[in-house]
C-alpha cells in the first residue's frame, strides 16, 4: 500500500483546460491558471494523498467539492475536502452515484457549535435515532453531547432536467432546505445538477458504487503469513531455550542450575546421567519454511508487489536494458491506478468549473506564480 501511493503521490495531476474552440482560447488560458490556485488554498495536495491511501487500503476514496459560502470574508469560493466513505449513503444496486434518487451525507457535530450556528437548535438535541458506523481507534469518542447532522441531496424534475437541491437536518428540525429559499427554488443548489461528490475506485464491484482494496485482496494471505511467522517464531524461541527433565529426589541446587551467570552448582551425593536430561527441541521441518515462502510469494502476486517493483531484481538479472524492461512492467497495476485516479481528478476539476460559473459573479484576484520567481496578477468572474 505505501508503494501504491508513493506511486500516485509521484504522479500527483494537473488541471490542463483545453478551449472548445478559437474564442475560448484566453477563457482556458485563465482557468487553467486560476484553478491551481483554488486547489492550493483548499490544500488539495493533502486531500489527494488522503483519499488515494482510503483508495488503496479500502477500495474508495471520495472527493466533495462544494460552495463555501463563509470562505474569503463571506465572498465565497470553491470547498475540495476528503468525505469518509461511512459517513455516505447511497440508494442499493445503483453503479453510479450520480443515478442514485437519494443521497445522504451525515456528520457527528458537537451540540455547542450546533446551537451556535443553528439558533433553532437552542436547547435541543439530535438524539440517536440515527447512528453512523466509526473506525475503530484507541482514543475513547464520546459521543454523548454530539448530535447526527444529515446532509440530504435529491433530485426534483422539471421538463425532464434533473435540479439538485439539499436538506440540513438534525433530529426532527430542519436546518436548511434549498426548496425553501428565493434564490435557490427554482434553479436548485447548484446549476450543474450533479451530487457533490466524486469517487475514485480501486477494484470495482458490480453493483456498487463502492469497491474493493488491497486489503480486502490481500487480508487472506497476509493472515496465513502471519500464523505461520509466529509459528515459526515461537518454534525457534523454544529451541533457543533449553528446558531440563528433572529427577524427583534428585540433590540438585535448582537455583543454581537454571543460572547460567553462575560456574558452580552444587550437588548432593552421587549424581548419574538420568537425573538431568534436556528436554530435545524438534526442529521445525524445512516443508514448513517453504510454506511461508509460498504465501509471501502469493501475496506478492496478488498485489502486484513484485521485489524489482521496490529496486530489486531477480537473481540472475544484471543487464540494464532487462531490469529496466522489468521494472516498467511491474508499473502496470499502479499505472491503472493512478489513470483511475486522474479520471476522478478530471470530475473534480470540472465540478470546480461549475461552481465558477455559477457563483464567481465578482471580480476576483490571483496572483500566478511563475517559472525564475515571476509572477502575475490575473482577475477573473464569470460575466
Amino acid at each position: 500500500i505505501a508503494t501504491k501511493h508513493a506511486d500516485a503521490m509521484d504522479a500527483y495531476p494537473e488541471a490542463n483546460i483545453l478551449p472548445r474552440e478559437q474564442n475560448d482560447e484566453q477563457e482556458a488560458n485563465t482557468l487553467k491558471s486560476i484553478i491551481p490556485v483554488i486547489l492550493q488554498q483548499n490544500e488539495y495536495k493533502d486531500t489527494y494523498s488522503d483519499v488515494v491511501m482510503s483508495k488503496f487500503k479500502g477500495g474508495t476514496g471520495i472527493y466533495g467539492v462544494f460552495w463555501n459560502g463563509k470562505k474569503h470574508g463571506s465572498l465565497g469560493d470553491v470547498e475540495i475536502r476528503q468525505v469518509s466513505i461511512l459517513n455516505i449513503f447511497w440508494e442499493p444496486g445503483i453503479r453510479d452515484i450520480q443515478q442514485s434518487e437519494n443521497l445522504f451525507c451525515v456528520e457527528l457535530v458537537n451540540n455547542s457549535v450546533l446551537e451556535q450556528t443553528y439558533p433553532q437548535m437552542r436547547g435541543k438535541s439530535g438524539g440517536k435515532a440515527l447512528a453512523v458506523e466509526k473506525f475503530f481507534t484507541e482514543d475513547n469518542i464520546d459521543t454523548s453531547k454530539k448530535s447526527l447532522v444529515v446532509d440530504w441531496y435529491y433530485h426534483t424534475y422539471s421538463s425532464g432536467k434533473p435540479t439538485l437541491h439539499m436538506c440540513k437536518f438534525c433530529g426532527d428540525v430542519v436546518l436548511y432546505c434549498s426548496e425553501d429559499e428565493p434564490d435557490t427554488a427554482e434553479k436548485g443548489l447548484y446549476d450543474h445538477g450533479m451530487y457533490p461528490f466524486v469517487f475514485d475506485n480501486m477494484f470495482d464491484m458490480d453493483g456498487s458504487p463502492a469497491a474493493f482494496g488491497y486489503i480486502d485482496i490481500c487480508k487472506s494471505a497476509q493472515e496465513y503469513i502471519d500464523l505461520l511467522d509466529a509459528a515459526m517464531m515461537r518454534n525457534a524461541i523454544m529451541g533457543a531455550t533449553p528446558r531440563f527433565l528433572l529427577r524427583d529426589g534428585t540433590n540438585i541446587n535448582e537455583e543454581e542450575y537454571l543460572d547460567w551467570t553462575k560456574p558452580g552448582v552444587h550437588v548432593a551425593g552421587n549424581l548419574d546421567d538420568t537425573a538431568v536430561r534436556q528436554l530435545q527441541m524438534n526442529p521445525m521441518d524445512a516443508m514448513h519454511l517453504n510454506m511461508l515462502q509460498h504465501k509471501i510469494e502469493e501475496m506478492k502476486e496478488t498485489a502486484g508487489n513484485r521485489d524489482v517493483s521496490n529496486g530489486g531484481t531477480s537473481s540472475g538479472v544484471t543487464a540494464a536494458s532487462a531490469i529496466a524492461a522489468m521494472q516498467e512492467q511491474s508499473g502496470k497495476l499502479s499505472k491503472d491506478a493512478i489513470r483511475g485516479s486522474y479520471r476522478a481528478f478530471e470530475r473534480v476539476v470540472k465540478l470546480v468549473i461549475e461552481l465558477i460559473r455559477q457563483f464567481y459573479t465578482t471580480q476576483r484576484s490571483f496572483r500566478i506564480a511563475g517559472q525564475m520567481g515571476q509572477q502575475q496578477f490575473v482577475t477573473y468572474s464569470n460575466v
